[in-house]
């Protein structure tokens, strides 16, 4: 995450309004600056009178955040313009007013004020504002997010309740301090760059906790399901499980990290709990056959480890079992 800024890096709001831009280059004008303040975007209206719009920006080290008024419009980023206005961000888009769509590869959102939505910034949407729109706009680099959000990719976008009148009840109060926190902002430049910016991943760490805890929780039984599945196997190691169940091995480590457990140590263990097994049932199984059915690389150090955890030789727990 950013680096505490220097005590003159405190940004100046950049504004934008299409007030005083004639009509015809409007759309032009606006589609400009969100490439360079925001992001680029394909944009154009639902009616033929002219385009509104006007637009606040404030840039930290690391995060954007903007807020957006307009008339009616519809705004595409496709393929095309990701390509020519790459952002590596996750964009956060709290809807304070009007009613949106959300169209994204795997189907369509309608949302309301009150409501956010999350997706990554580089995949392509559609969205509509039929009755003009007020928004707040957060974009995260996307290396943050994976640490905020526990590795997950954002393939399909995710909705958060934020509050209103009619959503209070419903809402996530995390969310809720961040939109205040973003509006705060963009109202009055900051004066502590580095303690906002940093509030501000604290909130939308704690925005995305139940979905990273949920999903950090089902990647865990996933990795041990594989280990169960796959202990014997002497190759099987930390990055063969990270790829089966889709996380990066930082990632994996983090999960067993909660756990107050490594990888390493799961694996052995559980290898050292099946042979264990194995020795008091089947006494006439040479050492060795046991080592190599349950994926140790040699008989010596599967004799090591096992008389570390139990105190005896796998013989000697052998020839305690055969009477």
């Amino acid at each position: 995450m950013a680096e505490p800024p220097t005590p003159h890096s405190t940004p100046d709001p950049l504004r934008f309004s299409t007030a005083q831009i004639p009509s015809k280059n409007r759309i032009e004008y606006w589609e400009a600056h969100n490439a360079k303040a925001l992001i680029g975007l394909d944009i154009r209206t639902l009616e033929d009178t002219p385009l509104m719009a006007e637009e606040i920006n404030l840039h930290f080290p690391a995060l954007r955040f903007a807020g957006v008024k307009g008339s009616s419009q519809i705004v595409e980023r496709s393929a095309r313009m990701i390509a020519a206005h790459p952002t590596g961000d996750i964009a956060i888009f709290f809807a304070m007013s009007g009613d949106a769509f959300f169209y994204h590869s795997k189907g369509t959102i309608l949302l309301k004020p009150g409501q956010a939505v999350v997706y990554d910034a580089d995949r392509p949407f559609v969205r509509g504002f039929s009755h003009g729109l007020y928004e707040l706009v957060l974009t995260i680099p996307r290396e943050d997010f994976a640490h905020l959000a526990g590795g997950r990719d954002l393939n399909e976008p995710l909705v958060f309740e934020f509050g209103s009148d009619l959503r209070r009840r419903f809402s996530n109060p995390s969310a809720t301090d961040l939109v205040s926190v973003i509006d705060s902002a963009l109202r009055r430049s900051p004066d502590d760059l580095y303690r906002v910016e940093q509030e501000t991943f604290e909130l939308v760490e704690r925005m995305l906790s139940p979905m990273v805890d949920s999903g950090r929780e089902a990647r865990y039984r996933h990795a041990l399901q594989e280990i169960e599945r796959h202990f014997g196997d002497g190759a099987l190691n930390r990055a063969k499980v990270a790829a089966t169940i889709g996380v990066s091995e930082r990632q994996l480590s983090r999960i067993f990290a909660a756990k107050d457990e490594t990888f390493a140590d799961h694996l052995q263990n559980y290898r050292l709990q099946i042979a264990e097994t194995i020795l008091a049932s089947e006494p006439h199984t040479t050492v060795a056959e046991i080592a190599r059915r349950c994926g140790f690389a040699s008989p010596s150090h599967f004799s090591r480890v096992f008389k570390a955890r139990t105190g005896l030789t796998p013989l000697e727990l052998q020839r305690a079992t055969e009477f």
